[in-house]
Parts: C-alpha cells; structure tokens; sequence
C-alpha cells in the first residue's frame, strides 16, 4: 500500500502556527501512553474501551476548563489509532476548530508499528497544546464540527471534555432562567433557529459535565441537573446516544488570555417572609418545580421554606398565606390554572406536613394571567424559553 503522499509517517491535518514541539504534558489520560526503548510510545495497563470507527474529541483550552483526559478517552485514542480509524481534535472556545486529525499510513509491517506511535505521539502533543484563539465557548459549535468529522462513520464516539457551560448563543447559560428552563422547549427553539448538530448514530461521551474550574464557582445540583437534561434533550434530537461520565479531578486549568464569561449559580430567593405583603419565588428558587410537573425541583430545599411557612403562621396566629401559582402562556387557559393551581396545592400539603394549620393557606391557580406577566409568544406563535421561565413562579402573599 502506497503512502498518498509525501508525509510523515502520521499524516497531519493542522491549524496555521501549531506548535509540534510542545512536551506531552497530559495529566490523566496520557499517562497510558509510555515511551518504550525504540519503538517509541506503547500502551501501558489501564481501562480497556471500545475500537470506535471514529473518534472526535472535544478539548475546552481556558481557564475555566480543565486540560486533562480521562483514561477512557486515552484508550480511545489509542485503539482508534492502532486499528487506523480516524481520529481528530476539536478546539472548544467563541470559535470552534479542528486543530488536529492524524490518520496512520501503513506501508508495511516493518513501519507499521512507527506509523501508529508516531500518530499517537502526535495526539499527545497537540491535545496537550492546544490554545484557545477566541473568548468564550461555543459547545454547539463545537459538537457540530465533530459531528462532521466523523461523519459516515457507523459507530463514532465523540469524547467530549468540556464543562458544557456555553456562553454563545444560541445557548448561552449565563443567561438566568436557563437554570429552571424546560429542556423541551430549548431544543425545540434552536430546532427553529436550526442549530441542533447532526450526530446520527454517533455515541456522546461526555466527561466533567458542570464541574467547576477557575472563575466558574460550583452549580447548585438542581441547576446543574436541569442544564444536562437541556443536553441530553438536545443530543437526543440530534440523533446522538449521550452518557455522562465524571472528568478528571486535581488538573490545572489553563490561563493563556482568552476568557469565558462564567455561569452565575442560581440565586434562591432568601426565606425571610415579611409580616405583611408578598414574596415570589421564581421556578429556580426553593419552591421551584419541574418541568409541566408538581414535582418540587429541589425536595430539600422545598421542605425547608414549608417549614419558615409554618413558623410564619405559628408567629402570627391570626394571620393567613394565599399561595398563588402562575404559569407560561402555553397550552389552553385551563390547563394552565389547573397546572399552576395544583403546584399552589403540594406548596400548600409541604406546609402542612412541616406543621401549618392547612385552613390558614389559601391555593389559588392563575396561569398567565397574573399582575407582571411578561409576554412570552414570539410573533411566530412559539414560546421563548427564556421569557416563559420568568412566568412560572409561586407567589406569597401574607396577611397578618
């Protein structure tokens, strides 16, 4: 078999400027990859994994990331090198690129083994090189591309080692009511703006899902858990099979001068009740619920503002709490007092079980017909998700 062209013996598909000679500094995941006498890097004990058909990883290069690879993505790596699959790197930041995708070569069996170590040495290098050139991160972008490299590849894997926290539109999750937002919605508002990646068929490995790295401070779990199901909603319709898996853990992110703006941790409002007057707990608050559900969003945090409830009207003997539940302008009025009502109902049975007198709460449903609505139909008769969100809140209104 005839090399195609006059290469080394690991084709190299490269940004302008890529630095070849930086050392293989990769924290977790290289380690399964040891210099051994002459023949250069061999695969030392660890995980075994998959061959995949293709393998396309995802590297997130600033300071709010971490730079390492688990094991599993090394083991990647390596079987798609030495069955010579195609392999490549993609860059995750404000613009998206493929930095590398070496494929070995083989001409015979006295190079092949060459071929494949100098094709993993060039793996090594360039994921631990790799720098960002824009600010942010783009993970849309970024799964796109991806998607597109290993296209036509029955049984791809796309490793993704990125916190997931985008700040680019069209999914910008510094954006506050994508904490509670209904992962339906979202992806049914970029299938509009036609932003969900092809991924057909491909397997989604992601790891270090919302972890916390440099400015980006830890997710309240609800929050956190609400923007993977938004993921795994957007992946499904992207035709991808997503697992979630830890990342890896003691890494130094990088600092090279490129920023992302990161995720504010959802603010619950504090359980200070008035003695008089009204407090709103919007859908990311303690009294937060799930998706076109009466299941609180935080059961912990819930029973704690029941029990202030409680206190409040142990405090005030005489006094009385209407409870009052809103929702987005969605679906028939009806179903929407029903829905708003009934979550008004379990703030009101969580009280109860916390030790309130059940006649002093007074559930009432109102939908979207509330003082402060904001309006939340697009002209298109779709929902903006982002508005719809500030909607759905329970509203308490005390009378002492």
């Amino acid at each position: 078999m005839k090399r195609t062209a006059p290469t080394p013996a690991a084709a190299l598909i490269g940004l302008p400027g890529f630095k070849r000679t930086v050392p293989i500094l990769l924290a977790a995941g290289m380690a399964a990859v040891t210099l051994s006498g002459c023949q250069g890097p061999a695969a030392a004990a660890g995980p075994d994994c998959q061959t995949p058909s293709a393998l396309s990883v995802v590297i997130a290069p600033h300071a709010n990331a971490s730079p390492a690879l688990p094991a599993e993505v090394a083991c990647l790596a390596r079987k798609a090198i030495e069955n010579g699959h195609p392999i490549s790197i993609v860059r995750d930041d404000g613009a998206p690129a493929a930095v590398l995708a070496p494929h070995v070569y083989q001409i015979g069996k006295a190079t092949a083994q060459d071929d494949i170590n100098g094709a993993k040495i060039s793996f090594a290098r360039t994921a631990a090189s790799v720098e960002a050139t824009a600010d942010g991160a783009n993970d849309l972008a970024a799964l796109d591309l991806a998607g597109r490299l290993t296209n036509g590849a029955p049984d791809a894997v796309i490793a993704v080692i990125v916190p997931g926290l985008s700040d680019q539109a069209p999914l910008d999750f510094t954006v506050p009511s994508l904490a509670s937002a209904d992962p339906k919605e979202v992806t049914s508002k970029l299938q509009d703006f036609k932003s969900v990646p092809a991924l057909k068929d491909r397997s989604v490995k992601w790891y270090g899902f919302g972890d916390a790295h440099g400015t980006q401070q830890p997710l309240p779990a609800p929050q956190r858990q609400n923007y993977q199901d938004i993921w795994n909603s957007v992946l499904a319709a992207a035709g991808a099979h997503a697992e979630f898996l830890p990342g890896t853990t003691g890494t130094t992110p990088k600092a090279n001068g490129h920023t992302v703006r990161p995720v504010p941790p959802a603010q619950q409002t504090p359980v200070d009740f008035p003695r008089a007057g009204t407090r709103t707990f919007d859908n990311a608050s303690s009294l937060g619920f799930l998706p076109d559900r009466t299941d609180f969003r935080d059961p912990t945090a819930a029973a704690a503002a029941a029990k202030q409830i409680a206190d409040w009207l142990t405090a005030n003997p005489s006094g009385s709490i209407t409870v009052t539940g809103t929702t987005a302008n969605w679906g028939t009025p009806d179903s929407q007092a029903q829905l708003s009502l009934a979550r008004a109902q379990t703030v009101c049975r969580a009280a109860q079980d916390a030790g309130a007198d059940l006649s002093r709460l007074h559930p009432q449903g109102l939908g979207h017909n509330f003082p402060g609505y904001v309006q939340d139909n697009l002209p298109d008769g779709t929902l903006d998700p982002a508005k719809a969100e500030a909607n759905r809140a329970v509203i308490l209104t005390f009378v002492p």
